[in-house]
């Protein structure tokens, strides 16, 4: 027995060496870089303290205590009481102390005495273990980033949305994109009793590259909503069942093969067709066409277009077919269908145009045509057999609409390849990453404001605008439009003139880019945004003190001069806020009786580097749209680009890489910021843990809030839709899915008098395969 416990101690030591020296190897690496002190001198003393307990002697027990404390107080001192930010920092320490403190009656002083009893060692022993099982426990428990103060948002209109009917009519519930619902039947105080009350199943999975983020609309006594293949089904909101569905029969291309999304379908109701016969739904498809049905009888309305189609690849050119498709629910307002388009991106200049156009609701036909070559010039369309201006600045979004006013307003991205810069045109400049104001009945431009200066990036912004009346301190009104953007700055315009309302300040960025790049010595930085401090060397993360260190070195070993540190052949290049977002295409709530915005972002670090094609094929790199390589053929350079991870497929860089957040317009100030979702479901090297660590993964998706106090939101990793407080952001209910969803929840009052939320679980964003994938639309009830 003796034998087997100084064997076992001897083990220990020796791991404890060869685990001290790696880290103190690294650590003399990351000084060589400029960076951190404390992981040389923490190396060489844990592998002194293994190398003292493979030796028994008793030092290595009080320098085990010695290495301990000094790390608690490094910890302390780079991080304060960010709690995931201590753990990496801290529980590798912990366990090196509990080790040589089980140890210690082996352990031998000079004159060969205990170094300390073994009732003594014993004390120690369960107060360290007491303490990493702290931890451990701290781990399940959601730590805010941004507490609530306690005090209730001031209701500034109670009857907010109050005569907005029963219906969710729009993909925004109304042209404003507003997401909220001045219901309160599911309140704060009931929604634990939350039951799912019907399930429908479409028959198509979200598999082979197809992704469900469709957002239902609810009319009358149907509810309408679209499947990743473009089919059209409509369903009684009571119970779920069926009604009809359309099929338009998409043609399959290499744009679309691994790019199938529909996030939406419109309803109109149209003036100059007989009452009872008037009623449409206007949806698009994946391989670039619109199409009208009857909305009661899911027939195809061949009065429009071209026997109920209209092809948009009509003045695009020959690059567009098979490269320009549609995934997001039309604008259709006043007898206008609204849309823009997809574009592939990254894989070669001489894209088609990423024209906004207008059509007549009723017949189909081509009314204006936007374009960023024209600008606000010319929004007349093209002749038949012209075609417009390629490589143009595209909207792939959904527009928002002030009936008051007759504008419409769609963000743009930016002129393709997105990474280098020195093909760009001067329109594509002007306009990219813009918010464009144009008359919906002529297309004519009234004014746009720029997001981003010479986008390098794929800073797209995508978003729905939120159209809101904001309410003033001197009693007056002004009607402004909330742009969430992918850098996670969140513009405030007067929706009149596009001039800000909350303050726009322009900062110098770096300007130290390639030959024949063309970049941008200032950016726009808004006084509000979420999750856009500069990274530094401390916000290193990692499951544990090793892959910590390992994210600290290749940090520093990265070109980083903050947002807009251009991109080299030279150097990887970190790329934070990421082309992900920020806030990408899900867009956010406002709840108009408070003012207060809520919503979902995602912070998840990349890093890029310029490289040679021929470089490229020798490495065996496959080239796409959206993976680790694209070609972007025409420019000088293809791209190399990859999320920041550590080698145990975590993130390098601090928790949480997804929130929920509110903030006061009034004052700009955050009321409370949740990490949203846990790592129960999100695989890690191909395993999903299934433990709720609430961590804040990256989210898609958006929330709908209600006047019931409550946010909803289902787009997390995780299998969950969950309701918060809407003043403090806690959750309050959760709904187990069968899978991960990607949409925005909605909500209605159904003919039976039950208020009804409805989601659709189609798997977790990206996964990559086709397992955990569905088909679900799920409604949610009160019993």
């Amino acid at each position: 027995m003796k034998n087997s416990r100084n064997i076992l101690v001897v083990i220990i030591g020796i791991v404890l060496v060869l685990l001290g020296l790696s880290l103190a190897g690294g650590g003399v690496y990351l000084i060589t870089l400029g960076g951190s002190w404390f992981y040389l001198p923490a190396g060489l003393a844990m592998a002194a303290t293994g190398l003292g307990l493979a030796r028994k002697n008793g030092w290595a027990l009080y320098l085990a205590w010695a290495l301990l404390i000094v790390s608690l107080i490094w910890a302390f001192s780079e991080v304060g009481t960010d709690f995931w930010q201590l753990v990496p920092r801290t529980v590798t320490f912990l366990v090196v102390a509990l080790l040589a403190t089980l140890c210690a009656p082996v352990l031998r002083k000079k004159d060969q005495t205990r170094v300390i009893g073994c009732k003594v060692a014993g004390g120690f022993s369960v107060v360290l273990a007491i303490a990493i099982v702290a931890i451990f426990a701290n781990m399940f428990r959601i730590h805010p980033e941004v507490e609530a103060s306690g005090d209730k948002a001031a209701v500034l209109d109670e009857k907010a949305a109050d005569d907005s009917g029963n219906d969710w009519a729009a993909y925004g519930r109304n042209t404003g994109g507003q997401r909220f619902a001045q219901f309160n039947q599911i309140n704060t105080s009931n929604v634990k009793d939350l039951k799912v009350a019907w399930t429908y199943h479409t028959g198509d999975l979200a598999i082979n590259g197809s992704e469900y983020q469709v957002t239902p609309l609810k009319v009358g006594n149907t509810m309408y909503l679209c499947t990743p293949l473009n089919k059209v089904i409509a369903l009684d909101p009571v119970t779920g069942k069926e009604k009809w569905r359309f099929d338009p029969k998409i043609e399959e291309t290499e744009g679309n093969k691994q790019w199938k999304r529909c996030r939406g379908v419109a309803y109109t109701e149209l003036s100059d067709a007989p009452q009872g016969a008037n009623k449409r739904i206007i949806s698009t498809t994946v391989d670039g066409r619109i199409f009208s049905l009857d909305a009661e009888t899911g027939k195809l309305d061949e009065s429009f277009g071209d026997n109920g189609f209209v092809n948009l690849l009509n003045g695009l050119g020959p690059t567009a077919h098979g490269s320009y498709y549609l995934t997001s629910a039309p604008l259709v307002a006043d007898g206008v269908i609204m849309v823009g388009g997809k574009l592939n991106d990254n894989l070669t200049t001489g894209e088609a145009s990423g024209v906004v156009r207008g059509f007549d609701a009723r017949s189909g036909k081509i009314l204006w045509a936007w374009d960023a070559s024209r600008g606000a010039k010319d929004s007349s369309p093209l002749p038949e057999g012209q075609t417009y201006a390629i490589e143009t600045p595209n909207f792939w979004g959904t527009a928002a609409y002030d009936a008051k006013l007759g504008i419409a307003y769609f963000p743009t991205g930016n002129q393709t390849p997105d990474f280098w810069t020195g093909n760009r045109h001067p329109y594509s400049d002007e306009y990219n990453d813009s918010v464009v104001a144009v008359e919906l009945k002529t297309g004519k431009e009234v004014w746009h404001f720029r997001t981003a200066n010479h986008d390098q990036f794929d800073y797209d912004v995508s978003s729905q605008p939120i159209l809101y009346d904001m309410p003033g301190k001197d009693g007056t009104t002004t009607p402004v439009l909330i742009q969430l953007t992918k850098r996670g700055q969140i513009f405030v315009l007067d929706r009149r003139t596009g001039k800000p309302v909350i303050p726009v300040e322009y900062r110098k960025v770096s300007t130290d880019a390639m030959p024949g790049m063309k970049v941008a010595d200032t950016q726009p930085y808004s006084a509000i945004s979420v999750g856009t401090a500069a990274l530094k060397e401390s916000d290193m993360w990692g499951a544990s003190i090793f892959d910590q260190l390992y994210c600290r070195v290749q940090f520093k070993e990265m070109r980083w001069e903050g947002e807009f540190t251009p991109l080299s052949d030279k150097k990887r290049t970190l790329i934070y806020p990421g082309y992900y977002g920020g806030f990408n295409w899900g867009g956010g709530a406002i709840d108009p009786s408070t003012g207060t915005l809520i919503v979902n972002d995602i912070r998840m670090a990349q890093w890029g580097k310029f490289i040679k094609r021929e470089e490229a094929e020798q490495k065996g790199m496959k080239a796409s749209t959206e993976g680790e390589y694209s070609k972007q053929l025409g420019t000088p350079w293809g791209v190399e680009r990859s999320m920041f991870m550590s080698p145990l497929g975590v993130p390098c860089f601090k928790p949480p890489f997804g929130s929920m957040t509110a903030i006061d317009l009034a004052t700009g100030k955050t009321r409370w910021q949740m990490p949203m979702g846990s790592i129960k479901d999100a695989p890690i090297n191909g395993v999903a843990p299934g433990l709720d660590i609430p961590l804040g993964m990256p989210t898609m998706g958006g929330p709908l809030v209600t006047k019931g106090g409550l946010t909803f939101f289902h787009g997390s990793l995780d299998y969950f839709v969950r309701a918060l407080d809407n003043n403090t952001g806690k959750e309050l209910w959760r709904g187990r899915l069968p899978v991960g969803g990607q949409g925005a929840p909605m909500t209605y009052i159904a003919e039976d008098g039950k208020q009804y939320v409805v989601v659709v679980a189609g798997g977790a964003t990206r996964t990559g395969t086709n397992d955990n994938r569905g088909d679900d639309v799920i409604a949610y009830a009160l019993p």
